[in-house]
């Protein structure tokens, strides 16, 4: 069975980029237009993972990650923050609100990918440490495979 992404996010266009790009490697994806909405489809549907725009109206990423955190149903959701914003401060809010990775845009597939597929993996692990060093692990190794498939281009 595919494991499920719930994508909450404002834009329409990043909702249907990440449709279109993630459901081809396998994941049933699932949006949101709106906090509300993406509360609401957390607590009925719990999804494997959480892909969320950071900046969004009325309720922001921060406090979308407050909610999913306080909630038994919802709070070992892994969440990854997407989001434009690079301010250390505001990061730094998200991350103790309960994101437990950011990805920023505009959106690399391959990184993307790469932190889903070792968030998925991972998130059975109980103890935070121990899930944090392998997540660390996983991802390090998957960067590093990806960079000797696609090396950068070469200046001549």
């Amino acid at each position: 069975m595919a494991e499920t992404i719930l994508v909450i996010d404002d834009d329409p266009a990043m909702l249907d980029f990440l449709t279109q790009r993630l459901a081809p490697e396998g994941f049933t994806i699932s949006t949101a237009a709106s906090s509300k909405d993406g509360i609401n489809q957390a607590f009925i549907y719990r999804p494997n993972l959480i892909l969320l725009d950071l900046r969004m109206p009325v309720q922001d990423g921060v406090t979308v990650c407050k909610v999913l955190r306080a909630n038994p149903k919802t709070q070992h959701i892994p969440i990854i923050v997407i989001t434009g914003v690079l301010l250390p401060s505001q990061l730094e809010e998200a991350r103790t609100s309960g994101a437990d990775d950011f990805t920023f845009k505009p959106i690399d597939l391959v990184d993307l990918l790469i932190r889903i597929r070792a968030m998925l993996a991972c998130r059975a692990i109980d103890d935070p440490m121990e899930r944090f060093t392998r997540y660390y692990e996983i991802t390090r190794e998957a960067a590093n495979k990806s960079s000797r498939l696609h090396p950068p281009d070469s200046k001549e």
